[in-house]
C-alpha cells in the first residue's frame, strides 16, 4: 500500500471515530440539557397558564362591570316602578272613598224617594215640599 492510502485509511478511521465520539458527546449533552429544557417547558406552560388566568380575570372583571351596570339600571327602574305603584295606590284609595260616598248618596236618595212614595198623600196635602235629603259627595 502506498503512503497516501495509509494516510487516507487513518484519516477515515479517525473521522469515523470522531463522528461516533461526536455522536456520543452530543447524546451526553442532550441528556444533560433535557432537564433544563423540561424546566423551560414548565416555565413556558406556567407563563401561558398565567396569561390565560389573567385573560379570564379580565373577562370576569368586564362581566362584573356589565352586571353592576345592569343591577344599577334595574334598581333605578324598580324605584321608579315603586313610585308609580305608590301613586296608583293613592289614586285607588281616593277612588274607593269617592265610590263609598257615591254609594252612601244613592242610599240616602233611595231612602228619601221611598219616604216620598210612602207618604205621598201627606206631602201632597202639605203646603211645603219635603225636606231635601242631605247628600254631600265632595
Amino acid at each position: 500500500m502506498s503512503e497516501t492510502s495509509i494516510v487516507a485509511i487513518i484519516l477515515g478511521v479517525l473521522t469515523l471515530v470522531g463522528s461516533v465520539g461526536g455522536g456520543y458527546w452530543g447524546h451526553k449533552q442532550f441528556r444533560k440539557e433535557a432537564p433544563v429544557r423540561k424546566r423551560d417547558a414548565d416555565i413556558a406552560v406556567a407563563e401561558k397558564s398565567q396569561q390565560m388566568a389573567m385573560a379570564i380575570a379580565d373577562d370576569l372583571r368586564e362581566d362584573y362591570g356589565r352586571l353592576r351596570t345592569d343591577l344599577n339600571s334595574e334598581r333605578e327602574e324598580r324605584q321608579k316602578l315603586a313610585g308609580r305603584v305608590d301613586s296608583l295606590e293613592t289614586q285607588i284609595r281616593e277612588q274607593n272613598r269617592t265610590i263609598q260616598r257615591l254609594r252612601e248618596a244613592v242610599r240616602t236618595f233611595n231612602a228619601a224617594w221611598d219616604d216620598l212614595t210612602h207618604r205621598w198623600h201627606h206631602y201632597r196635602a202639605s203646603e211645603h215640599p219635603p225636606a231635601r235629603p242631605n247628600i254631600t259627595i265632595d
